[in-house]
Parts: structure tokens; sequence; C-alpha cells
């Protein structure tokens, strides 16, 4: 089907629900990226992952959840909005371009990341508007997820292509909502740890957004000699100040 270039959605769907235990045994086996993309293709396309990440983690990302994540991505684009007065800021810079008809969702994730003092950089790697996959260079591609911008403005692109372990795993997504869910969701199906540079911002999308609300574990890297927390408390001081501030649900 991926060879003809079949796009059934509901079929799509339901395969890799079935082949489900197949796709965990393979990923928790250590295959490459590579092989695994060779092996189950669609694991990497909108249909498929989003078969996978509900068998693993209960969470339906369907229209009813993109819409509830959408109310909470202005929210927290309001709450910054209220809380920016400099527009010279990083912050301020970032609300002027998104005024001018930016991505709300991306507005808000590029103020989580401002925020956090979280590195973009690993988030967002931008490339040449006309950019394919065989022109982008591995080695300017950090390893762990990221989404990458054809474009110069991430606020306003209109395509996005998604990397992990440095390879492009889907080189034509649409919007900048779509690129999140499928970056985020990499994380978990092929069991990747949050780095350091990203964790706060991946935590606070986590638990704010996804609501996965693990207690005891955490799934940012661990590093030496730093006390690890089971929440990180700017995440948590963020959350409490967006609730007071009109978080709703």
């Amino acid at each position: 089907m991926f060879q003809n270039n079949e796009s059934d959605v509901k079929t799509i769907y339901g395969l890799m629900t079935s082949t489900y235990t197949s796709q965990r045994n393979n990923i928790q086996s250590g295959k490459e990226t590579k092989d695994l993309f060779d092996e189950w293709p669609y694991l990497f396309q909108p249909a498929g992952m989003k078969a996978h990440f509900k068998e693993l983690t209960g969470i339906d990302i369907n229209n009813s959840f993109e819409e509830s994540a959408s109310s909470k991505f202005i929210r927290i684009l309001e709450y910054f909005q209220f809380q920016c007065t400099e527009r010279a800021s990083r912050a301020g810079r970032i609300l002027t371009k998104y005024r001018a008809g930016g991505d709300h969702v991306c507005g808000a994730v590029m103020l989580l990341l401002t925020h956090f003092k979280n590195d973009q950089d690993h988030f967002l790697v931008m490339v040449e508007d006309t950019s394919v996959p065989s022109d982008i260079c591995s080695e300017q591609l950090p390893a762990t997820p990221c989404i990458v911008v054809c474009g110069e403005n991430p606020l306003t692109a209109s395509v996005y292509m998604v990397a992990v372990d440095q390879m492009i795993v889907n080189d034509h997504l649409l919007s900048f909502t779509e690129a999140l869910y499928h970056m985020f969701s990499l994380y978990y199906i092929l069991n990747i740890s949050y780095p350091v540079e990203l964790g706060a911002t991946l935590e606070f999308l986590q638990r704010c957004i996804f609501r996965i609300n693990p207690h005891k574990v955490t799934k940012v890297e661990k590093r030496a000699k730093k006390r690890a927390y089971s929440v990180n408390p700017r995440v948590l001081s963020l959350t409490s100040k967006i609730a007071a501030f009109d978080w709703g649900e």
C-alpha cells in the first residue's frame, strides 16, 4: 500500500492497530530507525503514528483532542501576551511576528521554549523553503525528534518535515500542529528520553497538552550530580500561573 501511495486513513489505522504488538517487538528489540522505516513505513505517517500512539498511551489524537489542544495553546499565548511588556525582548519579538499573521500553536511553543530558556535549535531546524530531504545534511539534525521548517519563519511556513536519529521520516506535513504532534509522539513510540536542552518545554506539552501525568518518573534524560525531580518545578509553576490566569479545560 505504501509503495502504491495509498492513503486510505481508515484502512491504515486498522492495519497498524492490528499489528501493534509486532511493531513494539521490533522497536524494543533495538532496531535502527532506518530499519523500522523500511519495515513499518506507515509508523512515520500521521495515520499510522496516531494508531500506534493511541495503543501505547491511550491518547487518541482526533478532532476533539485537536480542538481542545488548540484552545489551550491560545490561552498560553494570551498568558504570555499579558505578561510581556517589552517589545524588544525575545518573547516580544515572537509576539510581534505572531500578531502579523503567524500560527498560534507555533507561537505558543516558541514562547514556551523562550520562557524555559530551552534550545530552540534542538526543536526547530530551519532550511530553505524549497528543500527536499536529499538537500538536508544529517549533521545539521539532532538525534532526538525535531521539526524541520521549510522557510525562514516557523510561524508562517507552509511545509514542515519531521526528523529523528538524524534522518527525515516525514517530509510533507502542511501544518505546524501536525508536525508537533508527530514529533512529540516519536518520543514515546521510539522510547526516547527528552534531551535536557528541551526537557521543560516537552514536559509542559506532555502534562498540559497531552495529559500524560506520571507521578514518580520523568522522561527527561538524567544529568550527573543534578537532583532529579519527578515533575520539573518550573513546569509546575507555569502551569499554576496559567491556571490562575485562565486555563480552562
